[in-house]
């Protein structure tokens, strides 16, 4: 093989090696499942690093606060009212019972801090941005999150506001509490973006292999991964529809779109362990990859 040739194959691997990696833990998962139950106890340390990394070497006397304001609130708006209601409605016609559960608990969860900080770096958008609205939604999860799933399900289903609460306390608290004692220059920038991927990728597995998707129904699976994507583009929609309707600059938008779209997706499944379907626990991960596969291709093609 040529070196021509040999470079027109590693180009585009490259170029889109976030995707491959997403895709690789997927199937890692479905796969190799066996080892899900050593990697479960670090569902909530891995999201905890995520938001620690989220908070790493912020300085918050530094931001320009009011230049960020209408920004935040809009991913805030976006993230927890309008794709969840929207979102719900859509997800309603197409599926039911356990998988629309499991869609509401994925809607109503608050931004995933560390992938959407990633992906936002990746594609050259307002870093500084997603992280303010990352952690604006975070601390508002204790809130919006129990309020927003309580209005999808209606009063089908009891929600354990106390369990939510406390799991988001662990998580919120714990990584504040890592940023502040672990030193900024401990860790280097590029030990920081690997450790973030390499949690993302190992909570993807473990959502994966612990789901059991190779016993789900495949009628049933096709339907969450089509409502999935769906739902990923609806969340697209609104980006792009709010970047034009409002004049956001290109960098902003990308985290408008990144802060909007990408769920946490340890927070979700916390909340769904008192739900026992698979289904549940399956639509939240279908909807989780879909989203950060879709976060990769974005990232990796800008």
């Amino acid at each position: 093989m040529t070196t021509t040739a040999l470079s027109a194959l590693i180009d585009p691997l490259s170029r889109f090696s976030n995707v491959l990696l997403v895709l690789g833990a997927v199937g890692v998962g479905v796969l190799v499942p066996q080892l899900s139950p050593y990697f479960d106890p670090l569902i909530t340390p891995l999201v905890v690093f995520l938001v620690f990394t989220s908070l790493r070497g912020v300085r918050f006397a530094a931001i320009d606060y009011s230049s960020y304001a209408a920004v935040v609130v809009l991913s805030l708006c976006l993230s927890y009212a309008v794709l969840p209601l929207a979102g719900m409605r859509l997800v309603e016609l197409a599926v039911a019972d356990a998988s629309a559960l499991g869609f509401a608990i994925a809607l109503s969860v608050p931004t995933t801090a560390g992938s959407a900080i990633v992906w936002t770096r990746l594609a050259r958008g307002d870093v500084q941005l997603a992280t303010l609205s990352s952690i604006a939604s975070l601390l508002l999860a204790p809130v919006a999150t129990p309020l927003v799933l309580t209005r999808l399900v209606g009063s089908q289903v009891t929600v354990p506001t106390a369990s939510i609460l406390a799991d988001l306390a662990v998580i919120v608290g714990g990584g504040v509490l890592l940023a502040a004692v672990v030193p900024t220059d401990a860790l280097s920038a590029e030990a920081v973006e690997r450790g973030s991927t390499l949690a993302i990728l190992l909570l993807i597995y473990t959502a994966v292999a612990g789901a059991g998707v190779v016993g789900v129904d495949t009628d049933a699976l096709l339907a969450v991964a089509g409502v999935s994507t769906l739902l990923f583009g609806v969340g697209a929609a609104l980006t792009a529809g709010c970047q034009r309707a409002f004049g956001i600059e290109r960098d902003r938008a990308f985290s408008l779109f990144f802060t909007t779209n990408l769920k946490n997706l340890g927070v979700a499944l916390l909340v769904s362990l008192p739900f026992a379907d698979p289904l549940v626990t399956v639509s939240i991960i279908v909807y989780y990859v879909v989203q950060q596969t879709g976060g990769a291709v974005l990232a990796d093609a800008t």
